[in-house]
């Protein structure tokens, strides 16, 4: 009878070092160094096929808020399919040389700064939000380049 108990509370416990979800193109303290800080949680949305997925990294500190969030997809036409993704682009849109195939980097925001490029037929998303009404979209922006070279040198 001890054994059937000892085995169902075995059976129910998370396994021990199970690892957590990891980003494949950026770890959390890579995401850190970057935000400024440790960063507080990450999410992974991966793909049910493929190896396309959503990463999310947040610093908490206090009432400011850091996001970054990376989203890696595979176009079935990259001449078609990279407009939607260009689109997200609602300001004037920047040219970046040196980043994947092609790249943007644009507003998305008062307080957010993206890029969005692809590598052959894999397109990319690199957004940094804060909730900092001082910072400076400049600081934002180069953020996000840097984060986009490293995305895209993944992806080749």
């Amino acid at each position: 009878m001890r054994v059937g108990v000892l085995l169902f509370v075995i059976a129910c416990l998370p396994p021990i070092g199970e690892a957590a979800e990891i980003c494949p193109w950026l770890n959390a303290a890579t995401a850190g160094g970057f935000l400024g800080g440790a960063v507080t949680d990450v999410t992974v949305a991966r793909a049910k096929t493929g190896d396309d997925a959503t990463c999310n990294f947040v610093r908490h500190e206090g009432s400011l808020l850091l996001e970054l969030r990376i989203e890696v997809g595979t176009m079935r036409s990259a001449a078609m399919d990279f407009a939607s993704y260009t689109a997200r682009c609602h300001s004037a849109a920047v040219p970046l040389k040196a980043i994947g195939n092609e790249a943007l980097a644009c507003s998305d925001g008062q307080l957010a700064e993206q890029v969005v490029g692809r590598v052959r037929d894999r397109a990319f998303v690199v957004r940094i939000s804060t909730s900092d009404r001082s910072s400076q979209p400049s600081a934002l922006r180069e953020k996000a380049r840097k984060v986009s070279e490293q995305v895209a040198g993944f992806l080749f």
